[in-house]
């Protein structure tokens, strides 16, 4: 036996050498392929590339910014040159912005996004886009494809060496179409509309509230009565809308599990209304202009900071664009051709979001006889009917048939949220929505805004300008600042019907919209005598008229605090035009400290926490303790105050919204003796009758208790920062643990949902209630004396590929309030490309182009 062991041990040394030979070698491998495709992906850009979609060569250089200077011979190669960045900077979010668009994410992503699919298809938003583009004029479909072939000639020059998500996920680049770029123009304004998201609130609420109590909870703007004195909450309920509610059941008989499973289905329904764009109250922006005569320089300064959904990489891409007729810089969108926001070398302008309402959802009665058929005012009719495939990763495909009325697509068919409210063998919900409408040409307005050679061409682009409807601030180099709503909106009466507060009766004539706007007819101011315009997403009629653009709009608390700024300082320049972007003074907390230095708690770190209270001012820097605290009381108190009475809706909106209209309202009623406070303050789940007062005292305890256990040591140490930090979201990676980090940009951030500098909170994540999910996306400055002087920032980098310095390069700067040059003529250039055509096809092209032109001149 001992010589037989002692022949084994040669054997097995020999069979571990060979295992640690294999090892190393397959090691050896990994890391070889890795460092090939590392380098594969190593920013080219001093390069000569041969490009068959343009006409003559484009020369791209680089600041050390990050920052492409394109020159180009031709409109249509600058738009190509675009593209073709788009696609090679940021693959990934081209890429994921298309399948979005067009409902195919469940193809590369599986079961989890078949609701968003589902709901982004039965809203028709490609089908739409196609529609659109076919109005185009041929030289508009010219920039488009130009642009289109510029994006499909940078996917193709990617190669194998993708980046790290297409690798991942096993999937490549898809054809980029004309269509695609239209039908991101419609996810924007999507994202930036949410009347229907409101009006279907309003809808959930009056299953169980009276509209008295709904319009405490979401009141009218600060000062106004409803816009309508509809009782709709009973008008439902005797139609019989709502879903029949199952008998209660016993504990004995399964309530703690059906609870369960209703938690459950509030998340599923939560996670789908925040990847869902649109119907967020963190959505917005600020802009202003003050004139020559109140600055420095003597001429206009401009300001911008759009507040939108934090993402990684950034919903920007910042580029100066030089061809004849053209010489423009500022920030596009990937998948759009043209600079969004920016200046030319005559005007800047700037954009916030007017929010008007431009979407109504309509209660269709179905025939009870036919199920295919829905009431009108001239009979039943029948829907128009589509069928749906929906590619699934791991799964069979989903078909489905989508319906569509007189008014638009029923949304009620791919809305989990809508099926459990209504009885949906009797009803149905439509979505009529202008940005729909085949004569929607925003990307021609954006061309020729691009393209203006004064104001008044400016003035005259945005004619054409249909959607999402904005408060376009703008400033010239003679010394002009104006204002402009641009886009299209039905008129409506207020007080007359419903004034789309609320779903309408589809069969009911008189909720069928009315002739919209004129363009001559919306708000509109030039060279004011104040001096300055600024805009915040606040009520932009004067508060008697009778035909407001809609009447859900932000609380004024950032106009209000622009204006104090504004008026504060006689001569203003670029600095203060920082400061005031930086400012971090929240106006709502203004009004509420006084109830919280007025609360009362047994908490052991109560006497502390009132003492750093007592000399809160309301500025919420990131240093500040004062911040946290106050921020947790009135997250507390808005829970404690609307968890109970609102239920599910609650629930699933608390997080997209902060219900902190509805927290002032109240809150200012009990402070006036107003009896219909009490309703509020009362806890429906325990047997005593509470105050108000109680009410603000157990937030305050509530708040200590969390902020013990979420960040230890005392009050003093409960820094604001530490907790309101800034995360631009990766798709999809930011759900997946072990890529989070890697792909997620996160910063500390200071301001709430009411400074100027905004950082509006997702409140109902468990895990960090006060984590910003939507701030500034961008901040830029325009010095009128001299464009070059102009600035600007955002929160992540130039580049969409995770192992590159410029994916993050401008978040600390971002963090700190600090900005880089937005100039047309950078001191150092760091790398330069040239596009060379294929001679053969630019010789082809000429000739389409030179025909196209002659067509273009005989009509």
């Amino acid at each position: 036996m001992y010589l037989g062991a002692s022949n084994q041990r040669p054997r097995r040394g020999i069979f571990w050498r060979r295992l640690l030979l294999i090892l190393v070698l397959l090691l050896i491998s990994a890391l070889s392929a890795m460092v090939v495709y590392f380098l594969s992906t190593k920013d080219q850009l001093d390069a000569e590339l041969i490009t068959p979609g343009i006409s003559a060569p484009v020369t791209i250089k680089f600041d050390e910014h990050a920052l492409p200077h394109v020159l180009a011979a031709s409109q249509e190669d600058a738009w190509h040159t675009l593209g073709f960045l788009h696609a090679t900077e940021r693959p990934w979010q081209m890429e994921f912005n298309r399948r979005l668009a067009s409902g195919k994410l469940s193809e590369i992503l599986g079961k989890d996004t078949v609701a968003i699919d589902k709901f982004i298809r039965t809203l028709g938003i490609r089908r739409a886009a196609e529609k659109q583009y076919e109005n185009y004029p041929i030289e508009y479909k010219r920039h488009i494809q130009a642009y289109v072939d510029g994006v499909n000639e940078g996917f193709a020059r990617l190669g194998w060496a993708l980046p790290p998500e297409f690798m991942i996920l096993g999937v490549k680049p898809g054809n980029w179409g004309p269509a695609d770029s239209v039908a991101w123009s419609l996810m924007m304004a999507l994202d930036l509309g949410g009347n229907w998201h409101k009006e279907f609130l309003r809808l959930e609420m009056s299953a169980t509230m009276s509209t008295e109590h709904i319009w405490q909870a979401l009141p009218p703007y600060p000062g106004e009565a409803p816009a309508t004195s509809v009782d709709f909450a009973k008008m439902y309920r005797d139609l019989g809308l709502f879903k029949e509610k199952p008998a209660a059941k016993t504990k004995s008989s399964g309530t703690d599990s059906r609870q369960e499973h209703a938690q459950k289905e509030d998340k599923k329904e939560k996670d789908f209304l925040n990847f869902l764009p649109g119907g967020s109250e963190g959505i917005g922006s600020n802009n202003w202009a003050i004139a020559g005569n109140k600055t420095v320089s003597g001429k206009p300064l401009l300001a911008n900071d759009p507040h939108l959904g934090l993402t990684t990489p950034a919903i920007w891409y910042f580029a100066h664009i030089q061809a004849p007729k053209l010489n423009v810089i500022g920030a596009t969108l990937p998948g759009i051709p043209g600079v969004v926001l920016g200046h030319n070398t005559q005007v800047a302008w700037s954009f916030t979001n007017t929010d008007p309402d431009v979407q109504d959802l309509y209660i269709e009665a179905l025939d009870p006889n036919n199920p295919g058929q829905y009431k009108t005012p001239k009979g039943f009719e029948n829907f128009v009917l589509r069928e749906e495939t929906i590619a699934i990763k791991g799964q069979e495909p989903l078909k489905f048939l989508s319906r569509e009325t007189r008014h638009g697509p029923v949304i009620s068919d791919a809305y989990q949220r809508a099926q459990d409210l209504i009885n949906t063998d009797k009803f149905a919900i439509s979505l009529r929505w202008t940005a729909l409408e085949v004569g929607n040409q925003t990307l021609k307005a954006g061309f020729q805004m691009n393209e203006a050679q004064n104001l008044e061409e400016f003035k005259s682009a945005l004619k054409n300008y249909h959607s999402p409807m904005q408060n376009v601030v703008m400033a010239d180099k003679d010394g002009q600042i104006a204002y402009r709503a641009a886009g299209v909106a039905p008129k409506r009466t207020k007080g007359k019907g419903l004034f789309g507060t609320a779903p309408a009766l589809g069969w009911d004539a008189q909720y069928d919209w009315g002739p919209y706007f004129g363009k001559d007819d919306l708000p509109k101011e030039t060279n004011p005598s104040s001096s300055f315009i600024a805009t915040a997403n606040q009520r932009v009629h004067t508060a008697n008229d009778p035909h407001p653009l809609t009447t859900d709009w932000h609380m004024p608390y950032r106009h209000q605090r622009i204006e104090q700024l504004i008026n504060a300082t006689d001569q203003h320049d670029v600095a203060s035009m920082k400061a005031i972007q930086a400012d971090a003074l929240s106006l709502s907390a203004v009004d509420l400290i006084p109830l919280l230095q007025a609360a009362n708690s047994t908490h052991k770190y109560a006497s502390d926490a009132k003492n750093i209270i007592a000399n809160f001012d309301g500025k919420m820097s990131v240093d500040s303790a004062g911040a946290t605290i106050y921020n947790a009381w009135a997250h507390q108190s808005t829970r404690l105050m609307f968890a109970d009475k609102l239920g599910k809706s609650f629930a699933i909106e608390y997080g997209k919204r902060d219900f902190r209209s509805g927290l002032h309202h109240i809150m200012k009623m009990h402070q006036a003796g107003n009896t219909q406070a009490a309703f509020w303050c009362d806890k429906p789940s325990t047997p005593e009758v509470e105050t108000c007062e109680s009410i603000i005292d157990e937030a305050f305890t509530l708040a200590l208790e969390d902020l013990s256990k979420r960040m230890g040591g005392s009050p003093q140490s409960w820094k604001w920062g530490e907790v309101h930090v800034a995360v631009s979201e990766h798709r999809p990676f930011s759900k997946v643990s072990l890529l989070k980090n890697k792909f997620e940009i996160t910063r500390p951030t200071p301001g709430d949902a009411f400074t100027v500098n905004l950082g509006f909170m997702d409140l109902g994540n468990a895990s960090n209630p006060f984590t910003v999910n939507k701030a500034a996306s961008m901040r830029a400055i325009y010095d009128l004396s001299n464009l070059d002087q102009s600035q600007f920032i955002y929160q992540t980098g130039q580049s969409g590929w995770v192992n590159n310095r410029h994916y993050s390069s401008y978040a600390n700067a971002w963090a700190k309030q600090e900005y880089v040059p937005l100039t047309m003529n950078p001191s150092k250039i760091v790398h330069t490309s040239v596009l060379k055509p294929d001679l053969s096809i630019a010789a082809e092209n000429k000739k389409r182009l030179e025909k196209e032109a002659k067509e273009i001149k005989r009509k």
